[in-house]
């Protein structure tokens, strides 16, 4: 597994989240996460997830049941209004497979080794935003075999709502297009293509919102 990652706070302190847990042996869970609001407080809310996360993760390797479990706790301990868009991907080296379970988060860039590049985007509410009944009747899981060449980026809307001084967003195109035409590079040669990219195009406009992102290239 060849990985990158990187967080850019639009403040001194954000609301976005990434992180990596071991699982046991040759499994791994990667985590990707974006609270409503800015500042402080996001990263209050931010921090207690992240506690959650630490508890159900080691019980379960089914990303949608990790997801709907946090949900369950993000909703009893938040105030009514606040949510996090979240993606979780549990990787088993030994089954050769990686399971996503998305919580109303960007879908996942995929790049399938062949030149094509698509979105990963299985259904699923953000967490806090109701009790649980429909979390879990919503919430499905995405499988794929993990082999050489393939690349999966998560990322954070700072990346596509980021703006130029004329008003015009980055979007999905354009970080479709580094995929497709750098994936038979490092993933953290990737990443410093997007952001070199993302950079050029804002120019000198001001940045609203963290940016956030991990790649996971499979060599």
């Amino acid at each position: 597994l060849d990985i990158a990652s990187t967080c850019i706070p639009a403040f001194e302190v954000g609301g976005d989240y990434y992180d990596f847990i071991h699982l046991g042996k040759n499994k791994l869970g990667i985590i990707i996460g974006d609270v409503s609001g800015k500042g402080t407080q996001a990263a209050f809310y931010m921090t207690l997830t992240k506690g959650f996360l630490k508890a159900i993760a080691k019980h379960t390797d089914s990303p949608a049941e990790v997801l709907t479990k946090m949900n369950e706790l993000f909703y009893e301990n938040v105030e009514r209004g606040r949510f996090i868009s979240m993606i979780y991907a549990v990787v088993d080296l030994e089954t050769k497979l990686i399971r996503i379970a998305r919580a109303g988060h960007n879908p996942v860039i995929y790049h399938d080794g062949e030149g094509n590049v698509s979105l990963i985007s299985p259904n699923g509410l953000a967490l806090g935003l109701e009790k649980g009944e429909l979390f879990g009747k919503v919430i499905t899981e995405f499988e794929e075999r993990i082999e050489t060449g393939k690349t999966f980026i998560f990322y954070t809307d700072g990346f596509t709502e980021a703006v130029n001084k004329k008003g015009e967003e980055y979007g999905l195109d354009r970080m479709f297009e580094i995929a497709k035409s750098w994936n038979y590079i490092s993933a953290k040669e990737i990443q410093e293509k997007m952001l070199d990219d993302l950079n050029k195009f804002i120019g000198k406009a001001p940045q609203h919102d963290d940016m956030t992102m991990v790649i996971l290239k499979i060599n």
